[in-house]
């Protein structure tokens, strides 16, 4: 069974995020890669987070984000 996340009341909270293929299959190429960088810093706008890094490889990728306190 899962635990719950401890949540630190009245700090910002930091996530580690990353998302892979099936089988290492290759997804992003030059374009599809400037494409997801677009996206990240849009959906990072609209949802009112910080994009502390990131980087993109051609079958996975990862984000460092900085939730505020709300």
């Amino acid at each position: 069974m899962r635990t719950r996340r401890l949540k630190v009341l009245g700090s910002d909270a930091t996530y580690h995020c990353m998302t892979r293929t099936v089988n290492g299959e290759r997804l992003f190429g030059d374009r599809e890669k400037e494409i997801l960088r677009k996206m990240i810093w849009q959906v990072a706008d609209f949802c009112g987070v910080e994009v502390l890094t990131y980087c993109v490889m051609a079958n996975h990728f990862h984000v460092l984000l900085r939730v505020p306190d709300a």
